[in-house]
């Protein structure tokens, strides 16, 4: 049982290590401040976005659950594409989120941008319009008909 428990732990501590400070227990951010991870369409939303925000960071307001946030993110580049994916996972997967996990491939996808500048939300996938566009994609189910 201990080794199941162990990625969650792992996750947890790289949580405390590299988050807690701005977005708090729980992913509750601070209030006019920084931004909650809890609940966020952000985190929910299309998992390029905080992949990029974590190889660039983030500058400029953002609206988070309906209030506006200023402060900068700075980009966390320094940390390894596993760490990235495991944080992200974490995240991804508690505060009340419910996201597929995000793998180190996939971080490591976006590598590239590294030293490029911050982005802005303008730059970022909006979540709101991803969110309807991938109800519409999903096909229809189709009207078995009716037995007599």
């Amino acid at each position: 049982m201990a080794a199941s428990l162990l990625p969650t732990f792992a996750s947890a501590a790289l949580y405390q290590q590299k988050c807690f400070a701005c977005h708090q227990a729980g992913g509750a951010g601070i209030p006019n401040v920084f931004p909650p991870l809890a609940g966020s369409e952000w985190v929910n939303g299309p998992a390029e976005n905080l992949i990029r925000i974590q190889l660039r960071g983030l500058m400029g307001p953002i609206t988070v659950k309906g209030k506006k946030y200023a402060q900068v993110m700075p980009p966390n580049a320094t940390m390894t594409d596993k760490e990235i994916a495991t944080i992200l996972t974490y995240v991804r997967s508690n505060f009340g989120n419910k996201a597929d996990a995000i793998t180190a491939d996939m971080v490591k996808k976006y590598r590239g941008e590294v030293g490029k500048p911050m982005l802005t939300v303008k730059d970022l996938i909006d979540p709101e319009k991803a969110k309807a566009a991938k109800k519409e994609a999903k096909p229809k189910k189709k009207e078995e008909p009716k037995k007599k």
